[in-house]
């Protein structure tokens, strides 16, 4: 924490220096007076001046005068780099007003004394440049707006902001002030995108770098139809590696850049499209490895309605990145089964280990059952009872059944148990097992484990070529391209699951036949199979 009688030691600007690399060194700067945690707890990761600037390339007006908000400022380096560019874009600017909220106490200096020498940067290009630090929480600020409650606000004509990324508690007074838009425990970054959303003058332009966990997931649903509801996105720019965006702060996130415009049925707008995207509804999505190769990234069009289906209830975002990804959003596409259509249920494992710590053991007795555990699960098999290949405290692997546990105890016959979570080390999101409830007869019930899900039929058992060929294909390369052109975080939540979409029952018992005839279910060629079942290498 930088101490008051400090703040006369921070850095001065060089003489000629452009506004964004002393923005940058101030981040360094700051970065070095204040501890990871403090950084961590507010969610501060500051835009790398690359991005910032390639952000800023997007900020298009034919006014001479634009008024900006930057919710999230923290040191200002994204404000002002985007200003940089915005003045070199847009040449008959003459007055830029930015409101900038930052509630961190510590930062505020830093902030200042960026804005400062931006203003004085600008003038001496003859444009007048007025700014406001707001020192107050940017949601709590706004909570009215979130309500409903006012009806007449400030609007911009352009919002840029790499905002916190955490999650809110639900008690929290900023998810308690956007209850009426969020659902359940949420990130904070999905507040600041619709509060933004809704601050945007008709016509006004968003651009934003976030996660993207936003594009699926039930707590994430609420969000994307109030939404896309008030933006069209016109660009999403994905980054490959989870850690080249956010390098310097270590940050292991999949990140995108979004930008929007505020929907209007009064065009021509103040601020028009880059790629005049808004009225037939396409969208250019465009990807790199990471930063430096920003300048060669590759990129393709997409109409609105291939990416998101606006009728449907979840209304999940795909973010296809390659003509592959494409085509695979198409085949699932062309299907219309899903679990529900089967008779089929997923479900979340009912234990939890530190609610359950005096039925989980070590030995198997008479009266214990099987616990399924996330690393019992693999890729087409489990292994259990395993007690070697645990990271951190021990996890037994068997449940004291009793009249008290039966309640957190499944029936045992045919699941499929299924990841609820992915590792860096794993190589595809969906990681499911088979279990065929034959190999234990003498078992009545099973226990699984919070961090795993289960799919069942809800009536009856699934047969063994029906557990293992949805197996398979939850375990293809297939599902997992497609799975992941719209999540992007660790998770695989049962929501998702139910949603998408299968071939019919056939296909699926179909590819079970084909495995369950292999001596070893779990050492086959899944992709192969599914593929010839699928007739993919015919398409």
């Amino acid at each position: 924490m930088l101490r008051e009688d400090k703040v006369e030691d921070i850095i001065k600007p060089h003489e000629s220096e452009e506004p964004s690399a002393y923005a940058d060194r101030l981040g360094i700067q700051y970065t070095s007076h204040v501890s990871n945690i403090h950084k961590k707890d507010l969610g501060q990761f500051f835009t790398p001046k690359i991005i910032a600037k390639f952000m800023g390339e997007f900020a298009v007006s034919n006014s001479d005068k634009v008024k900006i908000l930057d919710p999230g400022c923290g040191i200002g380096i994204l404000s002002t780099a985007m200003v940089e560019d915005f003045i070199l874009i847009n040449p008959k600017i003459k007055t830029i007003e930015l409101i900038a909220f930052e509630n961190d106490i510590d930062i505020l200096p830093y902030a200042e004394a960026c804005f400062t020498y931006l203003k004085n940067w600008l003038e001496s290009k003859m444009i007048e440049f007025i700014y406001f630090l707001c020192k107050n929480d940017f949601i709590l600020h706004n909570s009215q707006i979130l309500a409903g409650k006012e009806s007449s606000y400030e609007q911009y004509d352009l919002i840029v902001s790499n905002p916190p990324y955490f999650k809110l508690p639900k008690q929290d007074p900023r998810a308690l002030a956007a209850k009426a838009v969020i659902y359940g425990q949420t990130n904070i970054y999905s507040i600041f995108l619709l509060l933004s959303a809704k601050l945007l003058k008709p016509g006004g332009k968003l651009i934003f770098i976030t996660p993207r966990s936003f594009c699926s997931g039930n707590y994430f649903r609420m969000f994307r139809e109030q939404f896309f509801n008030l933006i069209d996105i016109s660009n999403i720019h994905l980054f490959d590696s989870r850690s080249n965006a956010f390098k310097r702060d270590k940050v292991l996130q999949e990140t995108l850049i979004m930008v929007g415009t505020a929907k209007t049925n009064n065009l021509p707008q103040q601020l028009n499209l880059q790629f005049d995207l808004a009225n037939n509804k396409k969208i250019l999505i465009s990807k790199s490895a990471g930063l430096s190769d920003l300048s060669q990234r590759s990129w393709m069009f997409y109409p609105l309605d291939s990416l998101v289906d606006m009728d449907s209830y979840q209304k999940t975002l795909h973010l296809p990145s390659s003509t592959e990804d494409d085509d695979v959003i198409r085949t699932f596409r062309g299907w219309n089964m899903t679990l529900h259509k089967l008779g089929w249920e997923v479900s979340t494992g009912k234990i939890v280990d530190f609610r359950s710590k005096d039925f989980i053991v070590d030995q198997e007795s008479k009266s214990t059952v099987p616990l399924f555990w996330l690393h019992n699960v693999h890729s087409m098999y489990y292994n259990w009872p395993d007690t070697k290949n645990v990271k951190g405290k021990s996890k037994g692997q068997f449940y004291i059944s009793t009249n008290e546990s039966q309640k957190t105890l499944v029936p045992n016959k045919n699941y499929i148990l299924l990841r609820r979570f992915s590792s860096k080390d794993d190589s595809k999101k969906l990681i499911a097992a088979p279990y065929l409830s034959e190999k234990w007869p003498q078992h009545i019930k099973l226990g699984i484990e919070n961090h795993l899900n289960y799919i069942y039929k809800k009536e009856g058992s699934l047969s063994n070529n029906e557990t293992l060929g949805l197996a398979a294909l939850l375990n293809s390369e297939l599902f997992d391209r497609y799975f992941r052109t719209f999540n992007g975080n660790i998770n695989v939540s049962a929501t998702e699951l139910r949603e998408i979409t299968l071939p019919n029952i056939e296909i699926i018992t179909e590819i079970g036949e084909t495995i369950l005839k292999k001596n070893n279910t779990h050492n086959v060629n899944i992709d192969q199979i599914v593929s010839d079942h699928l007739n993919l290498n015919q398409q």
